[in-house]
């Protein structure tokens, strides 16, 4: 890894540190990595720019200076934030040394983790904040007396990944999963003082539950405050984008038959009772009926087209118009029940268990080399003197493939974590059925790998299919087999010192 160059992850690293950044860093790519990225390389290149004598370069938030010391400044940040946000995860999931240097040991032979460090793009910061949630999500399940430092830091954790990837929201979920069970128990009980250990209140976990649950809607909501805060700063209309993620998805049309695709894309338009939209699906299928290549932009641009016609010169509002059209494109096609589309969410929904880590660490490399071939478009010019692509083309995929590192577990799918999740858990509650630490501990597994799941799904049904996507399904899964791993080492550990 460090003899490794930069690596970028495509055309949207480059847009998310050194693009314009308003509005798509704020609510396209979010402005956690987009703002706070390419803050980092603007100190890195100013401080480069300074001690070459060329005092300070030209500084703007849309044009971030690019130089190898600032791209590898930032680069550090990501590293020291991996290897943090690690350390928190092994301290927290277990309290005895030798699982703890078990559990380092583990992370360490986590290949991609470390490659998306050294990669330009928001997983780099997303990565990390997904361990951290989950720690702190069980350091905030476990403790007897939940003060208000630990609600602020699982607020900001929350609210923090929120900010970086959208996927991320779902987050906010493992904490109430886990505890719904141990609350529920409690009801039933009626907070019986005895089904609550000593030094517990009555209703324990249910309280811990509506706090869980205020915690998640609150920072999802602050979110999104901060993303309309920033668009009335930068003077630009504030909207989702989800519409355009969508795009990706509809291409399972181009596989439908003709007649059922018409049929389909016509109740859709009727349903939008939209003449631009009519206009630009017409135009869709006319496309797929002539057999030409499948364009995941097509309705963007073509709406954008269509607009421009009409008069839309301005481009803030015509983007606006667009986003406005493609998220009423999307609902309407998500809430169909169209049985393709549900057949082409499940295919790959049953798919994305089969991933190994080779899988997920490759990613990085093929989307580096293609940045390559488009440097000769004036846009990426900026790029062009920087380290990553002083390298003949097809070479990071060759440093992937002759890597043993990156291979590591190759084979190995991640529905594996899910088995031994189980299989851990089982003999947990087995071996110290009574223990209400192991029961939370065990709940917590539970509710962990069902976010990972729903993640997964929402990935589905939201966008094409690519290793990357599960980055954080991988992390959450792990983190439930380790802590479901710790639950029996203390189970074990308590019989031996007996």
């Amino acid at each position: 890894m460090s003899t490794l160059p930069p690596l970028w992850r495509d055309s949207d690293g480059f847009n998310e540190i050194a693009s314009t950044f308003a509005p798509k860093g704020i609510i396209h790519w979010l402005p956690g990595y987009c703002l706070g990225g390419r803050l980092i390389v603007f100190a890195g290149s100013t401080l480069d720019s300074l001690l070459r004598g060329h005092g300070v370069p030209y500084l703007s938030i849309s044009i971030t200076p690019l130089s190898d010391t600032g791209i590898y400044t930032l680069l550090m940040v990501q590293h020291l934030f991996v290897i943090l946000s690690l350390f928190f995860a092994v301290r927290t999931l277990s309290d005895h040394f030798p699982l703890r240097v078990l559990f380092a040991g583990f992370f360490a032979l986590t290949p991609w983790v470390y490659v998306y460090a050294n990669c330009i793009g928001s997983e780099a910061f997303s990565n990390p904040l997904v361990y951290l949630i989950a720690a702190c999500g069980w350091n905030c399940l476990r403790t007897t007396d939940l003060n208000r430092g630990q609600v602020v830091i699982y607020f900001g954790l929350l609210l923090a990944a929120a900010l970086t990837r959208q996927i991320n929201a779902l987050l906010a979920a493992g904490l109430p999963l886990a505890l719904l069970p141990l609350a529920a128990r409690e009801l039933i009980l009626r907070g019986s003082s005895t089904s609550l250990a000593s030094g517990q209140i009555r209703y324990h976990y249910t309280r811990r539950l509506l706090i869980s649950v205020v915690i998640g809607v609150a920072a999802i909501a602050s979110s999104v405050f901060v993303q309309q805060t920033m668009c009335w700063l930068c003077r630009v209309p504030f909207r989702s984008t989800f519409g355009e993620t969508f795009m990706w998805r509809l291409s399972y049309l181009q596989g439908l038959p003709e007649q059922e695709r018409t049929a389909f894309l016509a109740r859709i338009s009727a349903k939008a009772a939209d003449p631009i939209m009519t206009e630009a699906l017409d135009a869709l299928n006319q496309s797929l009926d002539h057999g030409e290549k499948w364009t995941d932009m097509y309705l963007f641009y073509k709406i954008d087209e269509i607009l421009l016609r009409s008069g839309w010169h301005e481009m803030q509002h015509r983007t606006w118009q667009i986003d406005r059209k493609l998220n009423r494109i999307a609902t309407s096609v998500l809430l169909s029940g169209d049985p393709h589309f549900l057949h082409a969410v499940w295919t790959d929904f049953v798919r994305w268990p089969s991933f190994a880590q080779a899988d997920l660490a490759r990613t990085p490399f093929e989307l580096t080399d293609w940045l390559q071939t488009q440097l000769p478009i004036a846009r990426y010019g900026r790029l062009r003197g920087l380290a990553s692509f002083q390298h003949e083309e097809g070479n990071f995929v060759a440093v992937w493939k002759r890597t043993p590192y990156f291979h590591l577990f190759d084979g190995i799918p991640m529905l594996e974590m899910v088995y031994l999740t189980m299989t851990l858990s089982g003999v947990a509650l087995i071996g110290a059925s009574r223990d209400g630490a192991t029961a939370a501990g065990v709940s917590y597994a539970a509710g962990l790998a069902i976010v990972a799941i729903l993640i997964a799904l929402a990935n589905c049904g939201c966008t094409f299919f690519a290793p990357r996507f599960y980055l954080p399904v991988y992390s959450v899964l792990q983190v439930a087999m380790l802590l479901s791993a710790s639950l029996t080492g203390n189970v074990l550990i308590k019989r031996c010192t007996r």
